[in-house]
């Protein structure tokens, strides 16, 4: 299995998974035309995606997914909630499959475990992708890292970790109190020292490869992000490969590795 983010901030995220069946993309926060590009970019082909999985509403997670479902006739699946926020992305010819927090459901060749975050949404949740061979853990757009974030997350073979504002850059932003105060609040998002944190419990499971991303534009970079996780694993002798994804990039292809856990 090999897992590549094609996009990952506040302005638009993407993130796509492929084994020997196909490519899933896990929400589609760029125009389709976008997604057609960065996945040529690296090869793949937007005729390979067999299905979108969406973590939430907001747009920079569903900006295109309503004319990519169309253009290439391909299903999306999301939790009811979600999928009746986005009323105004559908025209009546897609797809639509509804999934619960909780659930596992096997889809075009993965197994798909969907769990509920702290998110400021109606109906959030986040995933581990299975594949029969390796496992893939998304949590990104949470504003706490929780007991059952934890669980879900220190088994896979990869991790996905969102690290999307320093704090005091944040503080000392230009967006508005009432914005800032959403975005730092425990039905927001993580900032650095919290995904540190989440990082060291992972690498003491014995998690190999933690990518960081969903950085903001205005209150991160990946300069911040590389440092907070120095010093987040400073006490840890075995020290997970970490790719920080910088706010509107992409990530090199990234083959997903079996870890021995701890």
């Amino acid at each position: 299995m090999e897992l590549y983010v094609l996009a990952s901030s506040s302005a638009g995220n993407a993130i796509a998974i492929r084994n020997g069946q196909g490519i899933m993309l896990v929400d589609a926060g760029l125009s389709a035309r976008r997604i057609e590009e960065r996945l040529h970019a690296v090869g793949w082909h937007a005729q390979d995606v067999k299905c979108v999985l969406l973590t939430h509403e907001h747009s920079d997670h569903t900006r295109g997914v309503g004319a990519f479902a169309r253009r290439y006739r391909v299903p999306v699946y999301g939790t009811p909630g979600t999928l009746q926020a986005i009323t105004d992305q559908w025209r009546g010819s897609e797809s639509l499959y509804a999934i619960a927090a909780g659930s596992r459901t096997a889809i075009h060749g993965f197994e798909v475990e969907a769990f509920s975050v702290p998110h400021d949404v109606s109906d959030p949740v986040q995933f581990v992708i299975r594949d029969g061979l390796v496992s893939v853990g998304i949590a990104t757009d949470l504003g706490t890292v929780t007991s059952l974030v934890r669980q879900k997350m220190r088994a896979v073979d990869l991790a996905v970790v969102e690290a999307n504002h320093d704090a005091e850059r944040l503080r000392w932003g230009r967006y508005p109190w009432n914005v800032k105060q959403r975005v730092g609040s425990s039905q927001g998002h993580l900032d650095n020292e919290q995904a540190g944190e989440l990082v060291r419990d992972l690498a003491r499971e014995g998690v190999p490869h933690i990518v960081l991303a969903h950085l903001s534009p205005q209150h991160n970079d990946a300069e911040h992000v590389e440092k907070a996780m120095v010093n987040a694993l400073a006490t840890v002798a075995q020290r997970p490969v970490l790719t920080i994804v910088p706010p509107g990039e992409g990530s090199p292809v990234i083959q997903v590795r079996k870890a021995v856990h701890s």
